[in-house]
């Protein structure tokens, strides 16, 4: 049937730039659509939208899964393959019903929040490695990233995303190579244009960087209580990762009574082949205990509080993963994600 299907995948802790971004394709104003939102989906985004609940494959980071499952339930013979920091601008209604059918996945320009490009025209694994491309070339190693893809219905298909890998396994640059195996087209269209709401990313030549630099505020998506970015070699500790926490989105934090610290602590160990690892939890320098992971997982961690201005997280991993595979240039080790971090009373 002729339309277009957006496939958005979530985990549920960003729900004012998802209500943001279904506002915006409902301003495509499409002859023939459809949302359709899979994983962890919170609530109140409209009648319009189709909801798969899939809890269980977004706290496992299974991102090929998620957008598998938003596929196969899909209408349309257009997907548009999303993650859920997407703004869709204007201009992209004019690429969805004008499409080179020959072009079986279409890459549009994607942009930061401070207008510098995300990896929208990119190289990957070729002779000139991770790269972004100027839009008036092309290469035999171009990949589609994982945050837009749009595509036939067909492609899809044939070739669906592999619903084993999740964060930091390069799922999008292995599904783009049976792409290319399976002899379909990836092509770009310069007048399309999408915003990728995370003001972390910025461009730096032809790579991107991963900003270390953002205030809380700046870091902070809105929906999300606390968050952080974490650092390698915190006060010369090996494999140490740190979030400062100086408040909720609204207020700094100052407590009067007992409270608690809250957060939810996921490792990404199949990149470590699934061995046992240990992680020191320590709150403004004090050790709150070891956690031990072992393959994909996550533990929800309540520590009591006394009171504080300043609340600094440190996890000291005993292993690490390099952070390049995922578009990061440098070494900085991760094996642990802390999110969903809020103070609650106690």
């Amino acid at each position: 049937m002729s339309g277009v299907s957006f496939c958005v995948i979530t985990d549920g802790r960003r729900p004012a730039l998802l209500q943001d971004m279904i506002a915006s394709i409902r301003a495509l104003a499409l002859p023939a659509w459809e949302v359709i939102v899979a994983g962890n989906v919170p609530s109140g985004l409209g009648d319009d939208v189709r909801v798969l609940h899939a809890p269980e494959l977004a706290l496992a980071g299974r991102l090929g899964a998620m957008r598998n499952l938003a596929c196969r339930s899909a209408r349309f013979d257009q997907l548009v393959v999303s993650d859920d920091d997407m703004h869709f601008h204007p201009e992209l209604a004019e690429v969805l019903t004008d499409r080179d059918p020959a072009v079986d996945v279409m890459c549009v320009r994607l942009l930061n929040p401070d207008g510098t490009r995300y990896w929208d025209w990119a190289t990957h694994g070729g002779p000139r490695g991770h790269t972004l491309l100027s839009y008036d070339e092309t290469d035999d190693h171009v990949y589609v990233t994982g945050g837009l893809a749009i595509m036939w219905a067909r492609v899809h298909e044939q070739v669906p995303w592999d619903d084993a890998r999740g964060f930091y396994q390069g799922e999008d640059i292995e599904w783009s190579s049976r792409v290319h195996a399976a002899g379909f087209r990836i092509g770009l269209d310069v007048r399309g244009r999408v915003t990728h709401q995370d003001a972390r990313y910025t461009q730096h030549g032809t790579h991107l960087i991963f900003r270390q630099d953002l205030s809380t505020r700046e870091r902070l998506a809105p929906g999300i209580e606390a968050t952080g970015v974490f650092r390698e070699d915190v006060g010369g500790v090996k494999g140490c990762k740190w979030m400062s926490i100086q408040g909720a989105v609204h207020a700094p934090v100052r407590t009067t009574d007992q409270q608690w610290l809250q957060f939810v602590a996921s490792s990404i160990a199949p990149a470590l082949a699934g061995e046992p690892f240990g992680v020191l939890v320590e709150v403004n320098g004090q050790a709150m205990g070891v956690m031990t992971f072992s393959g994909t997982q996550s533990i929800p961690v309540r520590i009591p509080l006394q009171d504080h201005t300043t609340l600094t997280v440190r996890l000291t991993s005993e292993k690490g993963v390099n952070a390049s595979a995922v578009g990061i240039p440098d070494d900085r080790p991760v094996s642990v994600l802390l999110h969903d971090a809020q103070l609650s009373p106690r």
